[in-house]
């Protein structure tokens, strides 16, 4: 016995940077809620203490059922060998972000921090750009020579942190990895896929003049390090008429993209680990259910399934690597 393929229903979550470009990603946003719409998680299953952070299931005989329970129900043919997070769950979490403004400058805790705080999760991330407007910005450490005490101290006088910050543009298509305790901020008008590590906890340092948000400044300085994310490398590949890029290569999980410029069929046999795939363009079949942009599919270690793609199509593959034992 295998499983099919399957996508969870989104959990749609407002945010006063957000905007309405989910909309363009499949996304149902709630036309009677006024409420700016930032994130969109795909596959979650988050601590129990985190309000909506588990997904429910959409398609086929698992419908309805939270992803945890699921995985509690079919360890062996969701997960295969493939261990579960610190708290029990699934080790990734899969968003869509639409930035229309700026995010808070933050941090997130590192390892050490989280095991001494009950409640704060580590998170690595990684952000893939999917859209960016001209001149848009990424924040993705600290500026040269400047200290995490450096910048605490700024936060405290009510400093413009802007110039404190290593600043680079958003560009379509790269890849940004931020290890858990770099200072970041993604910037306005940006659209980016984020897979990272299941943790929702985030500790602001500047809110860029926004009012009403709470800043955690001494967390964050215990967890800041002064280093910055590397910039983006892709390995590019071609593998039977497929044009495959390394994009992330982490401890947690690897992501590839993928674009096929003719209709094919794709095979997908059982493996020990599942997988994650997250459609950027064209369409995709799969017995009686059908995927288009937007989409995010997982797929159970225990398959045997055949895809058909459409000319055009590209995609993420994300997969969790061997070693990915050493994070628990």
């Amino acid at each position: 016995m295998s499983l099919l393929p399957f996508r969870c229903h989104p959990l749609l979550k407002p945010r006063v940077w957000g905007g309405q470009k989910l909309l363009g990603w499949g996304k149902s946003l709630p036309e009677s809620d006024p409420r700016l719409w930032g994130e969109s998680w795909e596959l979650a299953d988050l601590p129990e203490d985190i309000h909506d952070g588990r997904s429910i299931i959409r398609d086929g005989p698992l419908a309805g059922q939270t992803f945890r329970d699921a995985m509690d129900q079919h360890p062996q043919m969701l997960m295969g060998d493939l261990p579960r997070s610190p708290h029990g769950g699934f080790p990734l979490l899969v968003k869509l972000l639409d930035a229309q403004r700026n995010l808070s400058v933050q941090v997130h805790p590192t390892a050490e921090f989280a095991a001494n705080h009950p409640g704060a999760y580590k998170k690595d991330e990684a952000w893939l750009i999917l859209d960016a407007e001209p001149d848009s910005t990424l924040y993705t450490g600290l500026a040269e020579g400047v200290t995490p005490a450096e910048l605490h101290a700024a936060a405290q006088r009510g400093q413009d942190l802007e110039p404190l910050l290593h600043a680079v543009p958003a560009v379509p298509g790269t890849c940004h990895v931020l290890p858990s305790g770099t200072c970041h901020a993604l910037g306005g008008g940006i659209m980016v896929a984020e897979f990272q590590t299941p943790s929702d906890t985030t500790y602001r340092i500047w809110d860029w003049g926004r009012e009403g948000r709470e800043m955690h400044l001494d967390q964050a300085l215990a967890c800041m390090s002064p280093g910055r994310a590397a910039a983006p490398q892709t390995t590019p590949a071609n593998a039977d008429g497929l044009d495959i890029s390394i994009v992330a290569h982490t401890p947690a999980f690897v992501l590839r993209t993928l674009r096929t410029s003719d209709q094919r069929i794709l095979r997908c046999p059982p493996s020990d680990r599942p997988e994650i795939w997250l459609l950027l363009e064209g369409e995709m079949q799969c017995e009686s259910m059908s995927w288009k942009k937007g989409d995010t599919v997982f797929f159970p270690a225990v398959r045997d399934v055949q895809i058909e793609v459409t000319a055009g199509s590209r995609w993420v593959h994300c997969h969790i690597p061997f070693g990915q034992e050493r994070l628990a």
